[in-house]
């Protein structure tokens, strides 16, 4: 860390620090050197800027100056269970965010798996890191939990594989990048008490009724595989539930879903 850092804290829950640089390689590299070195209170890493962003699978995460990047380090008191949950809960989270910040709530969608779109775009992304606790002490087996955030706020990518939007863009109007994170932070401290709590079935229950593409027909994409299908419905364990074109069911837990019309570049 540099001394350049400025206090957060008071943009934060209660006991939780946040810190605010103008440039980081990446929060979330910054926030999970500090755990393996054994930093163990709450706090938020913010950045004006990345020079080395990531998103999910090593992708990289354009970090221009603007945009929110956030990362928390926590420690809670979560089940093995509910880690599948996490994500589903966080993107609730941050639909919460995007309306705080003037988006419309009719037209703030979540995407499986972790996604969050504004008017048919995205405009969010999150990478969890975590590690196991071998003690078995801390956290129900966790060591501890890194939760990066990205938001767009003032600009986005205009050569996203997935078509993406901005707040600016959304609104006509500027937010700072302060008051987008202590509306954030607010809300996933909101959804980590919600897991802590087991409350698992109202968390499905609410992400299925702001859910983009349920009942249609979309492009899946794994790992290793590409089809189409229709996508069902949340299974109780956190699987896309997809209806395949040739009869049968699958579920999946890690891919990406786009439109069938053009699947490469979303709508």
């Amino acid at each position: 860390m540099t001394d350049t850092r400025e206090d957060w804290s008071a943009s934060a829950p209660h006991g939780v620090e946040a810190f605010y640089f103008d440039e980081l390689d990446s929060t979330n590299a910054r926030a999970v050197a500090m755990a393996e070195g054994g930093h163990r209170t709450a706090l938020w890493l913010v950045a004006g800027a990345q020079t080395a962003g990531r998103g999910r699978r090593g992708r990289v995460w354009t970090s221009a100056t603007g945009n929110l990047y956030a990362s928390h380090l926590c420690f809670p008191r979560l089940k093995a269970d509910a880690m599948g949950s996490l994500p589903f809960a966080l993107s609730l989270a941050i639909r919460d965010t995007f309306i705080a910040l003037g988006a419309y709530a009719d037209s703030v969608q979540v995407k499986w798996p972790n996604d969050v779109l504004i008017g048919g775009r995205k405009a969010s992304g999150i990478l969890v890191e975590s590690a196991a606790d071998g003690a078995g002490g801390l956290a129900y087996g966790l060591a501890y939990l890194v939760i990066g955030i990205g938001l767009n706020l003032a600009h986005h990518p205009a050569d996203a594989q997935f078509p993406a939007t901005d707040i600016k863009t959304v609104t006509g109007q500027g937010v700072s990048v302060r008051e987008a994170f202590a509306a954030l932070a607010v809300s996933v401290e909101r959804a980590l008490g919600r897991l802590e709590r087991a409350d698992w079935p109202q968390v499905r229950e609410e992400w299925l009724a702001h859910a983009w593409g349920l009942g249609e027909r979309r492009v899946f994409q794994t790992a290793t595989d590409r089809f189409e299908g229709r996508a069902e419905t949340l299974g109780d364990d956190g699987g896309l539930v997809v209806s395949l074109d040739g009869g049968g069911q699958m579920r999946l837990y890690a891919g990406d879903i786009f439109p069938v019309a053009d699947p490469k570049r979303g709508f």
